[in-house]
């Protein structure tokens, strides 16, 4: 399968924007003003942070706060990933585990996760390299590790640690992915990916295929 065609984007970036935290339900719309503790005036994360809590793909806590700098597991991730696409999961028949229907829906569209199989992995930080490798899945191509990272950066989805040097070293991919990163990401893929959830093909793409940084 070939690879979208490259459309040169330029994304505003206080911080080395990167991904998303756990999709839940907040009641909150969007002409609603929304206001956390922790969520300073001005910051680079607060507009992304309105942003996904009036599309009710993440909520805040009982404190008032939304913790933007607490790591996000694989679970939250990926149910935050998928709600942005298909809200409805949010409701879906009843499960063991609370992130179940999200795994279930990754499993049909083949996705790279690891808590599926493993339970454990699941309430595990994702590391930055992992959700470079679910981005691109979504999109509906094959590529892990550094290919993976290159593809979101080539495309604009992400940005390195310091936004001022695109590579993959920049990108820190073993490093975890806070809350405000987290989202960041998955506004990135809404605004600037291909519009939806494509299936992930059981064939790696070919690393040649992905144009120059």
């Amino acid at each position: 399968m070939k690879i979208r065609t490259l459309t040169k984007l330029v994304i505003t970036s206080a911080m080395g924007l990167s991904l998303l935290g756990p999709a839940l339900p907040s009641g909150l719309h969007a002409a609603e003003q929304i206001s956390f503790t922790d969520v300073k005036k001005g910051s680079w994360y607060e507009e992304t942070v309105q942003w996904a809590v009036s599309k009710d793909m993440v909520k805040g806590y009982a404190d008032g706060t939304f913790k933007p700098h607490q790591t996000v597991s694989e679970a939250e991730f990926l149910a935050m990933l998928l709600r942005a696409f298909e809200p409805e999961l949010a409701t879906s028949a009843q499960q063991g585990h609370w992130a179940d229907a999200y795994y279930n829906r990754a499993k049909q569209l083949n996705y790279p996760v690891i808590g599926y199989k493993e339970l454990l992995s699941r309430n595990q930080p994702i590391s930055r390299e992992q959700v470079a490798e679910l981005v691109t899945a979504t999109e509906g191509v094959n590529f892990s590790g550094d290919h993976a990272i290159h593809y979101v950066l080539a495309f604009g989805l992400a940005t390195g640690k310091d936004p001022n040097i695109v590579s993959v070293d920049s990108y820190e991919g073993k490093s975890a992915l806070t809350r405000a990163e987290a989202l960041q990401f998955i506004k990135n893929v809404s605004e600037y990916g291909i519009g939806g959830l494509l299936e992930r093909p059981d064939e790696k793409n070919n690393p040649e295929d992905l144009p120059e940084l």
